[in-house]
């Protein structure tokens, strides 16, 4: 057996190679690559199944086709013809990067190209439809071609795009997808966030492996031609209503029905017009918190004028308010015009064997469930876009998120700023209606930074349902870079936090702090002793010793609160690669500080502010 390090991957995952690549009788059992590490999860993925749940959960429809799982796959070169009807020269499991070991491949591609292929075959009942294709996400150029003719190209590697191929289908029987992935990562300025392609098998500081690629799900839908293309939710209990747009792929004599439920009793019922902002009156409202992630369903219905139905979709929509109020002299974050403290951690969005991808939906509510466990009622996702499944669980199970933009970095010339600025657009657009995402975070710490008064300005005009931070990150070593907009003043002092000096205009938080760190030889990622937040590691009990540390930023914390401070974000979540500074180690396997003194030091947070 093939090693890596000290550890293997264990266990064989049952994969059915191919409904694209054999017949379904024939199944085969593959190893995903090695890895130094493997999550619980990552232990059992099931090829067949790779996250299988509908994977838009805000805009969901009945009929869809899920086309996670094997693909053909090799190395593309610049000025390549496409491969059509070839079959290429390996497997890969999608949507894992490449770079991944559930991928199957894990390792890097020279090139930094690369083709995939796969047939599929259409149900009967899709007959008539127009079948739209769907990407959650693919990093970073992507060229989509359907029976040898291109069905459309998508520059970005966070957020999610769509075809419809209804013209390139074949009348009736196989079906073949053929998609090219340029992803230049740091070698041009594109938003990127942490990766990094020089760190790929040489972890170090505070830059990771690269996750190229196909990375979230794909999926077939079948629509009509006119069809509900876009949802805008944004709740409005302070008038006691609800404001749903449905915006339709193209205009006609349509209509548009929101009904409303909760808990399975219908709430109201409204008609009106396509791209009208429709308002829907919601008597009393049950407020969503983190203490009552309470989500009313939603049910949107395009009619036709005689009364045939073109489209239904299913939706849900959290009732909250989020605000910058003053209580006494001192702004302060206000969640349903109701001071609430805001702490939690710094979360990259990393895994060991997925990279960008996750091993399974079942990991994603994990993590969700075990940060409220830890005391914590938010959750800075650090420069990069997650999939919807990952905001669906923060909705339901009562998550505040503090959302990132990727970043960028270094020179950035003119098409890389209107790019980046249309992919922060995106990001908006596409996750603006989850209840849980409470602020936006243009840039961190001054990388890639450009345009901040602009962008800010913009991201406050494009979302005025939510806060925004400028840049998260005024330190002692930039004490003058204080972009004097938006909501929020974001200071980062690790050790130990601080209070910096209280806006008037703007609440004043603490946006990265703590890194207290040590290595755990059984769930370590490198041998190469390049550890980054290594701070405990000559105590006998650096459990202990780590723990008594968080426990007195606490409480030093907690002397701020009353003098102006309104939040805090603990780095970090978990271990990444060669960074050791985490709750977790990057597998998830080991608890690094005691759970329960850091949750009741979390908690005692909470009641200081009234």
């Amino acid at each position: 057996m093939k090693t890596y390090g000290k550890k293997t991957l264990a266990g064989l995952v049952a994969v059915l190679a191919a409904g694209c690549l054999q017949s379904r009788a024939q199944e085969q059992f593959v190893r995903p690559k090695e890895a130094p590490l493997v999550t619980p999860w990552g232990e059992t993925v099931d090829v067949r199944r790779v996250h299988a749940e509908y994977p838009r959960p805000m805009l969901e429809r009945e009929a869809w086709m899920n086309l996670n799982g094997v693909w053909e796959f090799q190395e593309a070169q610049e000025g390549d013809k496409a491969p059509f009807g070839q079959k290429l020269k390996e497997t890969i499991v999608v949507p894992f990067p490449w770079e991944s070991p559930l991928s199957g491949i894990r390792r890097q591609i020279p090139s930094q190209r690369a083709w995939y292929r796969r047939t599929f075959t259409l149900p009967e009942a899709w007959d008539g439809k127009r079948v739209r294709l769907n990407f959650g996400a693919a990093d970073w150029e992507t060229f989509v071609y359907v029976n040898g003719r291109c069905a459309g190209t998508h520059k970005g590697g966070y957020d999610a795009f769509s075809f419809d191929i209804t013209p390139y289908l074949n009348a009736k029987g196989k079906q073949e997808i053929v998609v090219s992935v340029y992803d230049p990562s740091d070698k041009r300025p594109i938003a990127r966030g942490k990766q990094s392609w020089d760190r790929y098998d040489d972890p170090e500081g505070c830059f990771y492996t690269p996750s190229s690629g196909i990375w979230q799900t794909v999926w077939l839908e079948p629509v009509e031609e006119c069809h509900i293309e876009e949802l805008q939710i944004t709740p409005d209990p302070d008038r006691g209503r609800l404001l749903v747009r449905a915006n339709p792929s193209l205009w006609s004599d349509s209509y548009v029905t929101v009904r409303v439920t909760a808990e399975g009793k219908e709430v109201a019922s409204v008609r009106g017009g396509q791209r009208e902002e429709i308002a829907v009156p919601i008597e009393n409202p049950r407020l969503w918190s983190p203490d009552d992630p309470f989500l009313y369903d939603l049910e949107v219905e395009l009619t036709a004028a005689d009364g045939r139905t073109r489209d239904r979709v299913k939706s849900y929509a959290g009732m909250r308010t989020i605000t910058v109020e003053k209580i006494g002299d001192v702004p302060r974050l206000c969640l349903n015009h109701r001071p609430l403290y805001q702490h939690g951690p710094l979360d990259q969005g990393f895994w060991p064997d997925g990279i960008y991808t996750a091993p399974s939906d079942e990991a994603l509510k994990w993590e969700i469930e075990n940060m409220k466990e830890w005391g914590f009622n938010m959750v800075r996702k650090h420069i990069k876009v997650e999939p919807q499944r990952w905001y669906y669980w923060c909705d339901k199970l009562g998550l505040l998120v503090w959302q990132d933009m990727p970043q960028a970095d270094g020179m950035i010339d003119a098409p890389a700023k209107m790019q980046i600025e249309t992919e922060l657009a995106s990001m908006i657009y596409q996750h603006r209606n989850h209840p849980s995402i409470v602020v936006w975070v243009v840039f961190n710490e001054h990388w890639g930074l450009f345009d901040v008064e602009r962008l800010t300005a913009n991201v406050m005009r494009l979302d005025p349902s939510r806060l925004v931070i400028g840049n998260s990150g005024i330190d002692a070593r930039t004490p003058h870079i204080d972009y004097e907009i938006g909501h929020i003043k974001d200071n980062h002092s690790y050790l130990p936090p601080n209070l910096p000096l209280v806006s008037h205009t703007r609440a004043t938080v603490n946006g990265e702090y703590g890194a207290l760190g040590y290595v755990i030889d059984e769930h370590k990622w490198s041998d190469n002793g390049k550890y980054f937040h290594n701070y405990y590691q000559d105590k006998s009990d650096k459990k202990q010793a780590a723990t008594d540390e968080y426990v007195k930023f606490m409480e030093q914390i907690h002397g701020y609160i009353p003098r102006g401070l309104s939040a805090t974000v603990y780095t970090q979540w978990t271990d990444v690669e060669n960074e050791v500074n985490g709750l977790y180690t990057y597998d998830r396997k080991a608890e690094k500080l005691d759970k329960a003194r850091v949750r009741a030091a979390n908690e005692a947070c909470y009641g200081l502010l009234k």
